[in-house]
C-alpha cells in the first residue's frame, strides 16, 4: 500500500517541482528475485492539475489554460538495491536505498479538458526498511514521462523557446509505502535467519 502526493510538469508548469500537489494512493506488489533485485507492479489513483494563471510568463497569461485530470497510474518496474536486502531480516540486510525504472500507463478517468491517456516511462528511487519479518516500510520519489503531449490538454507550449525539452508531459509521485510479506517460502525457515 502506498500513499502520498503527485504533481505535474509540462506545457503549463515547465520547471517547478512540487507545484500544486494532489493526494494519491494505491497498491504495490513486489516480487524479490534476490537480495539485490526485484520486480514490482503498482496501481495508483491520483489527480494532476495546473493553471497558466499561477505563472508570470506573458505568453501563459495570454493563453490562460488550466486543467484538472484524475488518473490511474499502472506501472511495471525493476528495482535495484544498493545494499543486500532480504524481507525477513531484522539485523543485517534489513534496509537499503534503491533505484527503479520501468514502463507504465496513465489512464485518464475524468478531465475538464481534452486530456488523453498515455504510455509512460518511469524512473526514481527510494529507501525501504523491515519493521518485522513480515512488515516493511519505505519512501520513494518517482518520475513519469508520458509519450504524448495531451495529458494536460495543451498540445505545445507555443512561444517558449524550450519546446524540445517540454513537448511531453511529466508527473511525479512522492509517497510512503507499507508492504506485507504474504508468501511462506524458504526465508520463513528459522535456519535461514542470521
Amino acid at each position: 500500500m502506498i500513499g502520498g502526493a503527485s504533481y505535474y510538469m509540462g506545457d503549463i508548469n515547465h520547471t517547478r517541482h512540487f507545484y500544486s500537489p494532489s493526494p494519491g494512493g494505491g497498491i504495490i506488489f513486489r516480487y524479490n528475485l534476490n537480495p539485490r533485485q526485484s520486480f514490482r507492479f503498482s496501481g495508483i489513483y491520483t489527480s494532476l492539475k495546473g493553471s497558466d494563471s499561477d505563472f508570470e510568463d506573458a505568453f501563459q497569461q495570454r493563453r490562460n489554460s488550466s486543467f484538472k485530470t484524475s488518473i490511474i497510474d499502472l506501472a511495471i518496474s525493476s528495482e535495484f538495491n544498493f545494499m543486500s536486502y532480504e524481507t525477513t531480516k531484522l539485523r543485517k540486510d534489513r534496509y537499503t536505498p534503491y533505484i527503479s525504472a520501468g514502463i507504465g500507463y496513465a489512464s485518464v478517468l475524468t478531465s475538464d479538458v481534452q486530456a488523453e491517456s498515455a504510455t509512460t516511462l518511469n524512473f526514481g528511487g527510494g529507501f525501504k526498511y523491515n519493521l518485522t519479518r513480515r512488515i516493511g516500510i519505505g519512501a520513494e520519489w518517482t518520475f513519469r514521462k508520458t509519450l504524448n503531449d495531451m495529458l494536460d490538454g495543451v498540445e505545445n507550449i507555443g512561444a517558449d523557446n524550450n519546446v524540445f525539452f517540454h513537448n511531453k508531459d511529466w508527473y511525479s509521485i512522492v509517497g510512503i509505502f507499507f508492504t506485507y510479506k504474504i508468501f511462506n517460502w524458504r526465508e520463513d525457515c528459522p535456519e535461514a535467519y542470521d
